[in-house]
């Protein structure tokens, strides 16, 4: 199955978890990596392609209009994450393809038959796992012929409404095909403070990136929002951070953090468990107590020699 991903050579911000997520694919998942690229070859494509990556040079279809449009900041990025809506106008051989951002990392094993038939595309929810009001397009099951077949009146669309889209394609994506997509299971699109997921197959660092988590867990400043996300799940937040670190070689832990991620996490896990944990142990204690009791009945009592 073909993974898209796209950015541009305004991001180096990304470049470090661009890496992580193809190293992640690579070794936990059979997925054929596409990166779209707004850029000319530098050390990030020849890395990737070192990499068996699939790298395609692109420019949005819409560009001037963007440029047009949003301030040179905000274009930074806008030209990168609008390059998705052009994917069903680059892949010309597959009709289902699975599209993600930069900020997420593969655990499990991703299979095209485990996904929904859908007849535009499938997405999972933006911020609260059961809000489906709005979604999230940081992972996406696109069916290729049903947005080639749309892609010129969703383009016309956009560059008719950029003053409405918000949050640049995804609110274009919400509105433009309000009511037409198909729910994808949260798992293949998980976000850190969710809470841990055994089951999940890709963590979405939405919100807070790695980079923001280090910086809050050494009491760095970092904006509010991403704080508050942060202490909403913390021990999850650390656990996905420390497996992010495991596929980032310009991201790490130095030892103390690393040593206080695994004693959060754990901590946090038995919190959770601590009613769980009450009962095995009372169970233990009842079991040792009956033994003990039993030895000492065999010592008052022993058993008649046969």
């Amino acid at each position: 199955m073909k993974w898209y991903f796209a950015c541009n050579n305004q991001s180096p911000d990304y470049e470090y978890m661009i890496k992580a997520a193809v190293e992640s694919a690579l070794q936990n998942t059979s997925l054929q990596p596409h990166f779209l690229y707004d850029g000319t070859p530098d050390g990030l494509t020849a890395w990737l392609e070192e990499k068996g990556v699939t790298v395609i040079y692109h420019r949005a279809s819409f560009y001037d209009r963007l440029k047009s449009f949003y301030t040179p900041e905000k274009l930074k990025t806008a030209s990168g994450t609008f390059m998705r809506c052009d994917i069903p106008l680059i892949e010309t051989t597959d009709e289902r393809v699975l599209y993600t951002d930069c900020d997420v990392l593969f655990l499990k094993p991703i299979e095209l038959a485990d996904f929904p038939e859908t007849p535009v595309f499938a997405c999972a929810t933006e911020s609260w796992k059961d809000d489906w009001s709005i979604l999230n397009t940081g992972v996406m099951l696109m069916n290729i012929p049903s947005l080639r077949k749309t892609h010129p009146a969703f383009k016309a669309y956009i560059e008719s409404h950029l003053p409405e889209l918000d949050v640049f394609d995804q609110s274009a994506y919400n509105l433009f095909y309000s009511g037409q997509s198909t729910k994808l299971p949260l798992e293949y699109n998980w976000k850190p403070y969710w809470g841990n997921n055994p089951q999940a197959k890709i963590i979405h660092f939405h919100g807070p990136k790695p980079h923001d988590l280090i910086r809050i867990l050494r009491s760095e400043p970092a904006p509010d929002i991403y704080e508050l996300l942060f202490k909403f799940n913390r021990s999850s937040s650390i656990y996905y951070l420390s497996r992010f670190c495991k596929y980032s070689g310009a991201l790490a832990l130095n030892p103390e953090e690393a040593f206080q991620t695994g004693v959060d996490f754990l901590s946090g896990v038995l919190l959770k468990k601590e009613a769980e944990i009450k009962a095995l142990y009372k169970k233990l204690i009842w079991r040792r107590f009956k033994k003990n009791c039993r030895n000492s009945l065999q010592k008052i009592m022993p058993k008649p020699k046969s």
